[in-house]
């Protein structure tokens, strides 16, 4: 039979939550053996299994507003990137269009001679082409950094599905183990309570055997005394008869 259990559900969710704090995933063994460490104290099977089961609940929970949380707080910054992206590139495009009809401009007012203007225009043009060019150095390393960020929230997130997939296991192992040892333990209880009936019939008969050997000997004696009694009597009558005898002598 189990012990009854002297810890209470909160003190063995709140042991669940200390041991998955070190990275140990709380099973039954190890919450006995903690309780164990910890004050000496100890409960049943059940009692473990129902508190872990409660604390399971809470703990997916809790794991699925944590992914819920890093997805709200990744969706901000891919949403800024984006926006940043697609305005640097508008930016990108509408001065390269600038700078053609710039172009063309020179290209007209080279035709009509006026060669000064074109030398002006053609010097400003390569300024803004350097100054282009540095932006979009600048925009390249940006992206390049955004896109390091993103990997490494990405390799974050799978971490965590992967750590949530290798818990899912180890409690499905977990709750076969424990299926296992509650038929192991309700097997024993039948053989015991199977055992206490046997015992109880033997002691019956014992007790049986006890009350019929009493009542052999009470019989044996009361038997024996009877004997006795009439051996006097008879050794009496003999001893009176020989004394008659010898009176008539």
């Amino acid at each position: 039979m189990a012990r009854k259990a002297n810890i209470a559900k909160e003190e063995i969710i709140e042991a669940c939550w200390h041991l998955i704090s070190e990275n140990t995933f709380p099973n039954i063994p190890r919450l006995s053996e903690y309780f164990k460490k910890l004050d000496g104290r100890g409960c049943s099977n059940t009692t473990l299994l129902n508190a872990i089961s409660e604390w399971e609940e809470a703990y997916r929970e809790q794991s699925a507003s944590e992914l819920s949380d890093l997805a709200e707080s990744i969706e901000p910054c891919i949403d800024r990137f984006n926006r940043d992206l697609i305005k640097a590139v508008s930016v990108v495009l509408d001065e390269k269009i600038r700078a053609h009809e710039e172009s063309l401009s020179l290209r007209k007012a080279s035709l009509e001679g006026r060669s000064d203007a074109l030398s002006e225009a053609l010097s400003e043009s390569q300024i803004a082409l350097e100054e282009r060019t540095i932006e979009n150095h600048q925009l390249k390393e940006a992206l390049e950094k955004q896109q390091k960020s993103n990997q490494q929230l990405t390799t974050q997130n799978e971490g965590m599905l992967s750590r949530t997939r290798v818990l899912e296991s180890d409690l499905a192992a977990m709750k076969r183990q424990l299926e296992e040892a509650d038929a192991a333990l309700h097997q024993a209880q039948v053989d015991l309570a199977k055992q206490d009936i046997k015992i109880e019939l033997l002691t019956d008969a014992n007790k049986s055997a006890q009350s019929q050997i009493q009542q052999l000997q009470q019989s044996k004696t009361q038997e024996y005394d009877q004997q006795v009694k009439s051996t006097v009597l008879e050794l009496k009558e003999i001893a009176k008869s020989l004394q008659n005898k010898g009176a008539e002598r």
